[in-house]
This record gives C-alpha cells, sequence and structure tokens, in this order.
C-alpha cells in the first residue's frame, strides 16, 4: 500500500487511475522533475564510484610500458610446456604437456586424481595442470592488480604456481628415479627435461617482476566524472559534510548552468573563428 505523495492519503488497490481520489492530483507527473533529478543524481554518483575501477583496470593492464610487458611474461612458462618434461634415461622417450594430457584421458581425470595421493607420478601430473590453470587465471586477474587486495593477491596466485611447479617437479623426480614404466613402458629411470626448468625459472622471473611493478608502481589516470555538472570528489565531500539535498541540488543546478554558459561560449568561438 503506498501514499499520496501530495496528499499523503493512503492508496488502495481499487485506486487504479492516475489522479489521486483525495486531491485529484495527477500521480504519474506530480513532482516529475524532482524525480528525474533524482534519477539523474543516482546514475552519475553510481558510475562516479565504478569509474576508478575501470581507470585502475585499464592501467593495470597496459598503463605503462612496465604493465604491457607483463602480460607477455605472464604467458611465456607456458611455451616451456611443450618441451620436454620427462624424459627417459638418454633422451630415447620424452613428455610434454600434450603427452600429459593424453595419458590423463586415457586414464579418466578422476582415476588419476583418485590416485593422486598413492602415485607420486599422478600427483605430479595433477600439480602441473593446476600450475598450467594457474597463467590464465593469473592473465585475467591481472586486471584486478590495483585494487584494495591487489598486490597481495599477485604474490599468493604466482607463489601458489610456483608451489605447484615444484610440487610436480619433485613428485616426477622421485617417481622417474625408480623407472617409468607406467609412463613410457620403460624400466629405464627418467629425469626432468629442460621444459621442467625452463618452466619453473619462468615462474620465478615472472614473480620477480610483478614485486618489481609492486615497488615501482603503475600511474593510474583517473576519468574526471561529474555528477550534477559537480566534480565527484567535491560532489562526495558536500555529502559527508552533511549538506542538506535541497542545497546541494541548487549548487548542482548552478553547475550545470555555468557549464551550459561554457558550452555556448565555446560553440560562439568557434563559430565566429569559422567564420
Amino acid at each position: 500500500m503506498s501514499t499520496c505523495p501530495h496528499c499523503g492519503r493512503k492508496l488502495h488497490l481499487f485506486d487504479w487511475k492516475p489522479e489521486c481520489p483525495g486531491c485529484g492530483v495527477n500521480l504519474n507527473y506530480y513532482d516529475a522533475n524532482q524525480r528525474l533529478l533524482d534519477e539523474a543524481e543516482k546514475a552519475e554518483r553510481e558510475h562516479a564510484l565504478f569509474q576508478p575501477r575501470i581507470d585502475r583496470a585499464k592501467a593495470a593492464f597496459a598503463g605503462s610500458k612496465w604493465a604491457i610487458a607483463r602480460i607477455p611474461l605472464t604467458l611465456l612458462p607456458a611455451g616451456a610446456l611443450f618441451l620436454k618434461l620427462l624424459q627417459t634415461e638418454g633422451g630415447n622417450k620424452h613428455l610434454n604437456v600434450i603427452g600429459v594430457v593424453e595419458r590423463i584421458n586415457a586414464a579418466g581425470f578422476g582415476a588419476v586424481l583418485g590416485k593422486a595421493l598413492k602415485d607420486p607420478m599422478c600427483l605430479s601430473a595433477v600439480l602441473l595442470l593446476v600450475s598450467a590453470a594457474m597463467i590464465l587465471v593469473n592473465l585475467i586477474l591481472i586486471i584486478m592488480s590495483l585494487g584494495k587486495h591487489g598486490k597481495i593477491r599477485v604474490l599468493i596466485t604466482h607463489g601458489f604456481q610456483i608451489l605447484c611447479a615444484a610440487g610436480a617437479m619433485i613428485c616426477a623426480a622421485a617417481a622417474g628415479a625408480k623407472g617409468a614404466p607406467q609412463v613410457f613402458e620403460d624400466p629405464n629411470p627418467a629425469s626432468l627435461g629442460i621444459g621442467a626448468y625452463l618452466y619453473l625459472a619462468l615462474l620465478l622471473v615472472l614473480f620477480a617482476y610483478n614485486v618489481f611493478l609492486i615497488k615501482k608502481g603503475i600511474p593510474v589516470k583517473y576519468t574526471q566524472c561529474l555528477i550534477g555538472g559537480i566534480p565527484s570528489e567535491e560532489y562526495f565531500r558536500y555529502v559527508e559534510a552533511g549538506i542538506s539535498k535541497p542545497e546541494l541540488q541548487r549548487k548542482m543546478l548552478l553547475a550545470l548552468a555555468d557549464l551550459r554558459e561554457a558550452q555556448e561560449q565555446k560553440l560562439a568561438a568557434e563559430g565566429g573563428g569559422n567564420a
């Protein structure tokens, strides 16, 4: 149940006409200008609160040459996964990430996951896939790296990726030293290939580069937002100071009038210059 904004009369479900049965005011158009002003202010306020997030995301992804360089560095470790990750003694047979995925698909991911705590080679495969998946996760999280918890998030996610990669290498080395019949159908010992070492090295370089970016900082160019013609930072200062709504909207109307006058002067100047 609602009330008439003009006379305060309670409106019932059977009061279906647009006019208030008490005072006769049209409820659809009553104080329409004020409602439009309130809605415009709300929309501009929400935009002003959200725009800094967009500005930080742009800066984090491509705000400087240092930020841009982080993108290929984040993707570079993926290339090492296509090199030799595990190889038999003498290098006659080897395995890269494609071979790991093929063997997991053949055995079934559920079966490999179920044996992870018992079989070091299965645990190594799971940790490797988790570490590889973190490449995409970290690439997406770049846009959030300048947020409130962005710095600590970068260190945690990249540190977790390095731990998974190191764990995969340790488990594979331990299992391969006993021979690798389950992987290569070869009783000879297996050892880590160049791809495994390069992958871990690139992850460490990427971690160090992110630490460098955190210390150096990435400049953020914030977009100037207006709320009713008033700069957003000035508007929020007025709100925090407890200025009344009528006074605030009066300032907004004055600011809009100044903006309109400045725009008209600019158009007149351009028209005079063209003439």
